[in-house]
């Protein structure tokens, strides 16, 4: 392994295997749904920005146990009996696919104009924790290091 290749997962890790950046992302978003989207052009409807902060908190429970290959989508949880073709849990798979299901629906939308800081910034912290659990999942999953989780 070269130097950049063990630099990686000593500096990701730690914060992909923690709760703490779902658990963030799902108070931003429980917080935004104080906010009526009338007011706020371009925030997303009333029950994704709840129901997102739900799956969001979740993840970061199944984190909490310690099952950084099932958490590592959303976050994580109990590791999954069903496996794809991969061999790679299938749950996994589909809880990693949550921030993106967000930005696919979301993304564009909060870039447009009018452009509303509230809903760019929620869009840019889903980008950063799908970005980092995306990290575990794909890339750091399976590698034998295992640093310790930021509590």
């Amino acid at each position: 392994m070269t130097s950049r290749e063990e630099k990686l997962p000593n500096a990701i890790r730690p914060y992909s295997q923690s709760p703490w950046p779902a658990w963030s992302l799902a108070s931003l978003f429980l917080a935004s749904s104080a906010l009526p989207p009338r007011s706020f052009a371009n925030l997303p409807p009333f029950p994704q920005r709840v129901g997102f902060s739900m799956i969001m908190f979740g993840a970061g429970y199944a984190l909490q146990t310690g099952d950084s290959l099932n958490g590592s989508g959303i976050s994580t949880g109990t590791k999954c009996s069903v496996f794809s073709q991969t061999k790679r849990p299938l749950r996994t798979f589909v809880s990693s696919a949550w921030p993106l299901i967000y930005l696919f629906w979301n993304g564009r939308r909060s870039l447009t104009a009018p452009r509303n800081p509230i809903s760019v910034f929620l869009t840019g912290a889903t980008a950063v924790c799908a970005g980092l659990y995306g990290t575990e999942y794909f890339i750091l999953q399976g590698s034998n290091e295992n640093p310790q989780q930021v509590n």
